[in-house]
């Protein structure tokens, strides 16, 4: 089970890789990447996920459909 800093880094991995935290809180959540292999693999699947619909130059992926393709991700990696 993941622990307090995993939960926050997890949830907060698109705001990390938009640069849309306070410096404190990218230093804190990069330094937890670092440190941790399962939260780091995340945030590759996630920066390649924003990666490939940003160069689709279409319009941003629904939500809902985001979330069904990482959860699938997730089940698949299980």
């Amino acid at each position: 089970m993941p622990g307090r800093e995993c939960e926050e880094a997890l949830d907060r991995l698109f705001e990390y890789i938009d640069d849309e935290l306070s410096d404190d809180e990218l230093r804190r959540i990069g330094a937890h990447l670092k440190t941790c292999p399962p939260c780091e693999a995340e945030h590759k699947i996630k920066e390649k996920i924003k990666n490939l619909t940003s160069r689709s130059g279409g319009d941003a992926a629904p939500e809902e459909l985001r979330e069904r393709i990482l959860s699938s991700i997730r089940s698949s990696r299980d």
